[in-house]
C-alpha cells in the first residue's frame, strides 16, 4: 500500500469537516447574557426588625426568614411577616411571601399574595384586606396600593383599585372603582 497518495486523500475528507464545523460555528446564534447576575453583599437569615419613631415607641416590628443586601443599597427578602404599630397597639398585621427594598430608601413593598389585617377606622370591625402588592412607608406612616384589592369583613365585603392607611391616624382609604356590599346584623334586621 502506497502511503504517500493515501495521506493526502485522507486529509482531503478531514480538512472539508473541519472546514464544515467553522462554518457552522460562524452562523450559530451565540447567546450571551444580557447583565451579570448579582449576588448579594450579605445575607441575614431569619431576621428581626424593630423600628422607633422620634418618641421612642415601636412603629413597625418584623420578621424575615431571609433578606439579601446588595452593593446598591437594595434589598429583596423572603417570608415576612410585619406589624405597624401605633401608641402600643397593633394596628396592621401583615404576611407576605417577599418584598422588595429599592435602594437609597426606607419603604419597602410588600410582594404578593400580601394579607394585611387590620380594623375598619369607623367601627373597629376586624378587617382582612388581599392584594398582589403593598408598599410600607414606616417614615410617613402609610401603607398604600395601587393595585386592585379585596376586603373581607364580618359586615361588609369589597373590591377597589388602590388603597391607602395612615396606621398612626388610623384612616383608610380605598382609592377607584370602589364596589362595597353591607351585611345587616341580626340585632339591626329584627327592627
Amino acid at each position: 500500500m502506497n502511503w504517500g497518495r493515501l495521506i493526502p486523500l485522507l486529509l482531503v475528507p478531514a480538512l472539508g469537516g473541519l472546514l464544515y464545523t467553522f462554518q457552522r460555528m460562524d452562523n450559530a446564534n451565540v447567546e450571551t447574557p444580557q447583565a451579570p447576575v448579582s449576588l448579594p453583599r450579605y445575607t441575614l437569615v431569619t431576621a428581626e426588625l424593630t423600628r422607633f419613631d422620634s418618641d421612642g415607641n415601636i412603629s413597625l416590628s418584623g420578621q424575615a426568614d431571609t433578606i439579601d443586601y446588595f452593593d446598591d443599597q437594595s434589598g429583596r427578602a423572603q417570608n415576612l411577616l410585619v406589624d405597624l404599630m401605633a401608641d402600643d397597639d397593633k394596628t396592621w398585621h401583615m404576611t407576605a411571601p417577599a418584598a422588595t427594598l429599592p435602594a437609597h430608601q426606607r419603604r419597602f413593598m410588600l410582594e404578593g399574595p400580601v394579607l394585611a389585617t387590620g380594623q375598619w377606622p369607623d367601627n373597629g370591625e376586624d378587617l382582612a384586606v388581599h392584594t398582589d402588592h403593598l408598599w410600607i412607608d414606616p417614615d410617613r406612616h402609610e401603607i398604600d396600593t395601587d393595585a386592585p384589592v379585596d376586603l373581607q369583613s364580618p359586615l361588609r365585603t369589597g373590591n377597589a383599585v388602590g388603597l391607602r392607611s395612615d396606621w398612626t391616624e388610623q384612616t383608610l382609604q380605598l382609592l377607584h372603582n370602589v364596589h362595597m356590599t353591607y351585611t345587616t346584623g341580626p340585632h339591626e334586621a329584627a327592627h
